[in-house]
């Protein structure tokens, strides 16, 4: 096989990587640990009461620059912090946070069941939002 071949196979491979690891979390987070806007998004989860599933590109070596690649082919966005929820690109920190003040990113946790109803209740009632 050429390295052409094995280039676009090992990709193609990442690719699947990607797709699966999403289709597979309700909420995954593509980051770099060093990232503040990767860390605002990790914290906003935290907050809400969710575990991302988190792949920090930068202590993958090599394959961490190549699966930015896959992302930026798969999603159009070339900044890290991908935020993808019940197997939907979501965007970024900003785009995130913006579904959350708005409050729509809840109803998108709580169908992809990435939070349960009561934990959600909770949450609302202990930070004095109404319902």
């Amino acid at each position: 096989m050429s390295i052409r071949g094995m280039a676009s196979s090992s990709g193609s491979d990442l690719e699947e990587s990607v797709k699966k690891t999403v289709a597979d979390n309700p909420v995954v987070v593509y980051s770099k640990s060093w990232c503040p806007y990767s860390s605002e998004v990790k914290s906003l989860f935290k907050k809400l009461g969710v575990e991302p599933s988190v792949i920090e590109l930068d202590e993958l070596g090599a394959q961490g620059s190549q699966l930015q690649n896959v992302l930026e082919q798969l999603t159009g966005q070339r900044t890290v912090h991908n935020v993808f929820i019940g197997g939907k690109h979501i965007g970024g920190c900003t785009d995130t946070v913006e579904l959350y003040q708005n409050g729509e990113l809840e109803s998108l946790l709580l169908d992809a069941n990435a939070k349960s109803k009561e934990k959600l209740f909770v949450w609302l009632v202990s930070n004095q939002i109404p319902i």
